[in-house]
């Protein structure tokens, strides 16, 4: 670590600090990440400096490293993913709609031989490449590296269909601890939709006994508890109406599969697009279903994370 004595642009002090190398090798020190001031990773050439400034420069192993995580991160924003927070427990991303979550022996990819991409299968490639080149930055750094099992593990999951919020844990115990926990963490999970329809009541709420019928794979719904059946509970509120549609917020007291797509049918006004469950239309060539807001308090920093998705800009035509 080297402190500036006075104030200046970067590429000088670097030329000046290392006189006996060549203007090829620092600009390049500079472009591939190693030069870092008061701590931060700095590629300007005119980046001024101030007199007691600290100027770091990394070994070319690490900068390397740091570069090759950057790529892997910009393979998730490539397929459509979003990160909206990430820390050494969890990660949340915002899915696209049309990406299967994890894949599924009953899933048409599998029965046509095509391997479908998951969100899953792309973020388990992201940790492993960050996992395996902090190992080696620590490695550089004379520190003694993670060697624990890097992947992500499925907490929920949305509907290929559904785009919005989900939430992966990067440790098992993470995993284990928020799940067991799940109503006394999850303080909020909001969905937005567009219903068939014209919805009568404001707000209401359905309750439901749910379970899945072998045959068809569809969630049926029954009044009272029957075998291997499960209870559901879903409130929901408009938000506004057009001419033919309803556009609803949902919050959801538990988390079963299909549940607000069922609730939906069950109220006459099937979710857009989801001809699964009855919907007669489909304007927006896709499920009109938006995980739009997800509040938990993260059990080891106790902190409340909010991760919010912006409604799809297509949910907008609807409105019109």
């Amino acid at each position: 670590m080297y402190t500036i004595e006075q104030d200046g642009a970067l590429l000088a002090s670097l030329f000046a600090l290392f006189p006996t190398r060549s203007r090829t090798s620092i600009k390049n020190m500079l472009s591939k990440g190693q030069v870092q001031v008061n701590g931060q990773s700095v590629t300007a050439f005119d980046h001024p400096l101030r007199k007691g400034d600290k100027l770091t420069i990394l070994p070319k192993g690490i900068s390397i490293a740091r570069s090759i995580r950057s790529d892997a991160r910009e393979e998730v924003l490539k397929a459509g993913v979003q990160i909206l927070f990430e820390d050494a427990f969890f990660l949340v991303v915002d899915k696209p709609s049309g990406m299967l979550c994890v894949s599924t022996a009953r899933g048409s990819s599998a029965k046509s031989g095509h391997k479908e991409k998951t969100l899953y299968a792309l973020l388990n490639a992201y940790i492993k490449v960050n996992a395996r080149m902090q190992r080696k930055e620590d490695l550089l750094s004379g520190k003694e590296p993670d060697r624990s099992t890097a992947k992500v593990w499925i907490i929920h999951r949305l509907d290929k269909g559904t785009s919005g919020v989900v939430l992966f844990a990067k440790t098992e115990q993470a995993k284990n601890l928020l799940q067991s926990k799940w109503k006394e963490l999850v303080a909020e999970r909001k969905y937005v939709a567009w219903l068939e329809g014209k919805v009568e009541k404001d707000s209401g709420a359905i309750q439901s006994w749910l379970a899945e019928n072998p045959k068809s794979l569809k969630m049926m719904s029954f009044p009272q508890e029957v075998k291997d059946s499960q209870l559901a509970i879903t409130h929901y509120k408009v938000l506004r109406r057009s001419r033919y549609y309803t556009q609803a917020e949902f919050s959801l007291e538990t988390g079963r599969k299909n549940q607000i797509r069922v609730h939906a049918a069950q109220m006459g006004h099937p979710v857009a697009g989801d001809e699964k469950y009855g919907a007669q239309t489909d304007p927006l060539r896709r499920l009109a279903l938006h995980a739009h807001t997800l509040v938990f308090r993260n059990p080891y920093s106790q902190k409340m994370v909010r991760c919010t998705s912006p409604l799809p800009e297509s949910f907008e035509r609807l409105a019109k």
